[in-house]
């Protein structure tokens, strides 16, 4: 029987960036994942957006997570050979001359100096006529398939990886089949609603939809952002999303390509073609807040889940919050803590 100081269940974007923070901290790390349908990791833009939402707010803590993240993935990409962090402005498409004021009036406010750029034209005739383009600073876009595979093959290469659905009924004392651990951090995404080792917990599942498509012409440089994403792949590729529904189905809909034609349709003139579409489950709380922390039944079992829309930018800082939480009993921050919705 193996020995391990972590076991980690799940290997999307929040087991992976863990996984890699423990190793880089000495412990000898064992990673499990099933490769279940509608990894959420597996499907998203990786969108690194630091003004989001209708009233142009910033993202919460975002200074604090860009700053981490760059360190991180730059430094997963040294160790792995590969590139998969791309920075790139985001253009946030304004309909009118209002919203062109507003938004030039908000960029100017202190908190937004550093995020917020001008008003540009937007000349390409591809993108349909609007008053003008925000420009968004710090931002980018992560491929997490290159970046989740090629941090696979490299677990497995150190013979640190299974592939294989998790039963917590194979969980005897502190062992997992032939591997024995101190503790274990559950990292499942939506299928951590059902985990029994954290009863009442405030996780919902959130289907989402996308679309791959090609549009002629030379790549667009920039992440368009109105009432959706494009973000440009490289050799003509979008990536364009997404829907939103409330359940657990991996299947994609007619409902949904219609829904992403129209989204699309709606910043683009050009014709597109679709290559594919593809539904993954995003795992969202309430409060839109990471969950993470031990459990209430068994102290040695952790959870690191709830990251929602914006995983690629909270999983390296929250990542290492847990880790200094696990190693060196470090206080978590309240709003993160799972344990703030246990009535």
């Amino acid at each position: 029987m193996k020995k391990v100081d972590l076991l980690i269940v799940g290997q999307g974007i929040a087991g992976t960036v863990l996984a890699y923070h423990a190793l880089t901290a000495g412990l000898e790390v064992h990673v499990v994942d099933g490769d279940l349908p509608g990894s959420a990791s597996r499907v998203a833009g990786g969108l690194i957006n630091p003004v989001t939402g209708r009233r142009i707010r910033k993202s919460w803590q975002y200074d604090a997570l860009f700053e981490e993240l760059c360190v991180t993935y730059r430094n997963m990409e040294q160790l792995l050979g590969i590139s998969c962090l791309h920075e790139l402005p985001i253009y946030r498409l304004l309909p009118g001359k209002e919203d062109v004021n507003n938004w030039e009036i908000q960029r100017l406010e202190e908190a937004y100096k550093s995020v917020m750029g001008p008003v540009v034209a937007v000349t390409d005739d591809r993108v349909q006529p609007h008053e003008g383009a925000g420009v968004i600073k710090k931002g980018a876009w992560l491929d997490t398939v290159g970046l989740l595979q090629s941090f696979r093959n490299y677990l497995s290469d150190q013979g640190a990886f299974t592939c294989s659905s998790f039963d917590y009924g194979d969980i005897h004392g502190n062992t997992w089949t032939d591997y024995s651990f101190d503790k274990v951090v559950f990292c499942e995404g939506y299928k951590g609603i059902n985990n029994p080792f954290f009863p009442s917990l405030s996780l919902r599942a959130a289907k989402g939809e996308t679309a791959v498509i090609t549009i002629e012409g030379n790549d667009l440089e920039y992440v368009i952002n109105k009432n959706m994403l494009l973000i440009p792949l490289g050799n003509g590729h979008y990536k364009a999303g997404a829907t939103v529904e409330h359940n657990e189905s991996t299947v994609v809909t007619e409902k949904g390509r219609e829904e992403l034609e129209e989204k699309i349709s709606s910043v683009m003139a050009a014709p597109f073609r679709l290559i594919r579409q593809e539904a993954g489950i995003r795992p969202t709380v309430r409060d839109r807040k990471p969950l993470l922390g031990a459990s209430i039944i068994r102290p040695d079992v952790y959870i690191f889940n709830g990251l929602g829309t914006k995983g690629v930018s909270l999983a390296p800082y929250f990542a290492r919050q847990l880790l200094d939480h696990l190693l060196q009993g470090t206080p978590l921050q309240a709003e993160v803590d799972w344990r703030r919705h246990l009535t």
